[in-house]
């Protein structure tokens, strides 16, 4: 199994339009935070984890070439509005991509994105996809994706884990509570991914404070933050947090 984070930014990325603050200006490239996706290799398939504003810039900066499935957390701009771009996947593949998500978040979907995949449509004009409600575990070539619901505020989104080649990872990018049933879920994790927007409480977002009570709760064997906001500055945070949680950047990979 191998992952790169392709965003690991808030909604407004970093550095944030119109901000002059010591983050936004930074010239420590760990600085530059794309909005959240994740890319995942595993079991023989290329997965990929939402698909924002930033996600041609993305793919052609991280050398992504293939998407075999596209799982979305929830329909929030900053996690589908580079929904698009999957054509130029699709089209490459000459092949349907599906699309996964919850049964809101695919309804959602179909709406925003209403024009995709019409019969009448062609290879390359339109993404090709086959939009999939996803309610249990499904298998992608030698991988198992099951969602893992949280609640993002008020309102219920998913979080995914990923089980390949006799490795878990667990991808949860926008999340303020977990259930117990969900915890079950992140046991004998290898690698933990959650949601650390900044300091101090959020009405949406685990706060970094609660991200790293959360990640240790959780005990994976490598845990990192993401979802980062101009708040925190790589190299300060990253040596305030304990040993075995790690501030990731754009284009980190891991093997």
């Amino acid at each position: 199994m191998k992952f790169t984070f392709l965003g690991t930014g808030t909604s407004h990325g970093v550095p944030m339009i119109g901000c002059n603050c010591a983050v936004c200006r930074s010239d420590n490239p760990k600085n530059k935070r794309r909005r959240c996706s994740l890319y995942v290799q595993a079991g023989g398939k290329h997965l990929l984890f939402d698909t924002p504003p930033d996600l041609r810039d993305q793919v052609l900066t991280f050398g992504v070439e293939r998407v075999d499935a596209v799982f979305i957390t929830h329909p929030h701009a900053d996690h589908i509005f580079g929904f698009d771009d999957i054509r130029r996947f699709s089209d490459l593949q000459q092949a349907h991509i599906h699309v996964y998500g919850s049964p809101e978040t695919i309804a959602s979907m179909r709406t925003k994105f209403d024009y995709v995949d019409k019969p009448s449509h062609s290879f390359g004009g339109v993404p090709r996809v086959v939009f999939t409600e996803m309610t249990a575990p499904v298998e992608i070539g030698g991988a198992k994706v099951t969602p893992v619901p949280v609640m993002h505020g008020e309102e219920p989104v998913y979080g995914f884990l990923v089980e390949a080649d006799g490795r878990r990872l667990a991808y949860i990018p926008d999340c303020s509570g977990i259930s117990t049933k969900s915890f079950q879920i992140l046991e004998r994790l290898d690698v933990m991914i959650l949601d650390g927007l900044r300091p101090g409480r959020h009405a949406t977002h685990f706060s970094i404070e609660e991200c790293v009570e959360n990640l240790q709760r959780i005990g994976a064997k490598r845990s990192f933050l993401t979802h980062l906001t101009h708040h925190s500055d790589h190299d300060t945070l990253q040596a305030s947090l304990p040993v075995g949680i790690e501030v990731p950047w754009d284009g980190l990979t891991v093997s």
